[in-house]
């Protein structure tokens, strides 16, 4: 049970951080010039933050996933386990 809340924690530490990065690197991208993206990002180009954000986003959510389908089998065998 201690890894399913520790994944449904790290699945939301994901999304929430990544999202915030994806927008800010959109954001920064259509309002600022190209050459100030590595001072804030760290990356060459906005591009490139969007790229690695969407990627952590999607991760994310299949870690997510994952902790559903744990927490919803451990559900399932506690009940089973009741009924016996």
């Amino acid at each position: 049970m201690f890894f399913t809340k520790l994944g449904r924690v790290i699945a939301w530490v994901l999304v929430i951080l990544s999202g915030f990065r994806v927008v800010a690197a959109v954001s920064f991208a259509f309002t600022t010039g190209q050459n100030m993206a590595p001072r804030y990002f760290g990356s060459k180009t906005t591009g490139e933050v969007i790229d690695q954000g969407l990627l952590y986003l999607l991760i994310g959510v299949a870690v997510g996933i994952v902790a559903e389908i744990s927490r919803s089998v451990a559900a399932k065998a506690e009940v089973i386990k009741q009924e016996s």
